[in-house]
């Protein structure tokens, strides 16, 4: 049956609507802007002198960088992550408006040297809340294995191709409470303002954020 040519006239501006939306890939979403640093690790503050937030920042030479504001516990609050240097800024949690992260200071500490797997071949232990503990164990190839001794089991994988100086990290728990995701994935980091912590682990599932300071046994 054909269609009328009332039907057609209504039809041709949804179509051509339709198509705009796919050409543009539909609503991009909130922009998120952060400085762009030379390559180096950086203590920063992006508040104010009456009301800092202190973080770090890591940026790699590839172009890959990585924002930690931290709150009062020194623990991650936000982080904001790029992939590369053609890719877009990233925050977790998710953005809901847009941001453009200002840095009031920014204090270079050291030049980024590549982290590899074996250098952070051991045994560890890390604290994921209060009374909550786990250890687990790098190997050579990478594969996080859960230790007998903890009812939090953290096992995944470390891979060379972390960016911003680190490891990737992906990353399962089972065991560790509810405010702990059972699959992120992030970056393992070692940053020398963390010792005598060996690594610091930075994931996330989109919502929630674990960061984790994991000291050898």
């Amino acid at each position: 049956m054909r269609a009328s040519p009332l039907f057609r006239a209504r039809l041709l501006p949804l179509m051509a609507s339709l198509a705009l939306v796919a050409c543009n890939g539909g609503d991009a979403g909130p922009s998120v802007s952060v400085p762009d640093l030379a390559p180096g690790s950086y203590v920063v503050n992006a508040g104010t002198a009456d009301a800092p937030v202190p973080g770090r920042y890591f940026s790699g030479s590839d172009g890959s960088r990585v924002l930690v504001l931290n709150n009062a516990a020194e623990q991650a609050e936000r982080i904001y992550r790029r992939a590369s240097s053609s890719a877009e800024w990233v925050a977790v949690p998710a953005a809901t408006a847009d941001v453009n992260i200002s840095l009031q200071a920014s204090h270079k500490q050291a030049a980024l040297s590549a982290l590899t797997v074996g250098q952070l071949v051991g045994r560890y232990v890390t604290q994921l809340g209060p009374g909550v503990w786990a250890q687990f164990t790098v190997a050579a190839d990478g594969s996080i294995s859960a230790g007998a001794a903890s009812s939090c089991k953290l096992s995944g994988r470390l891979d060379s191709q972390g960016g911003a100086g680190g490891l990737a990290l992906s990353l399962m728990a089972s065991g560790c409470g509810n405010a702990v995701p059972a699959s992120s994935s992030g970056f393992a980091l070692a940053d020398v303002d963390e010792l005598p912590a060996r690594m610091r682990l930075l994931a996330d599932d989109g919502r929630t954020m674990l960061d984790l300071r994991a000291f050898s046994e």
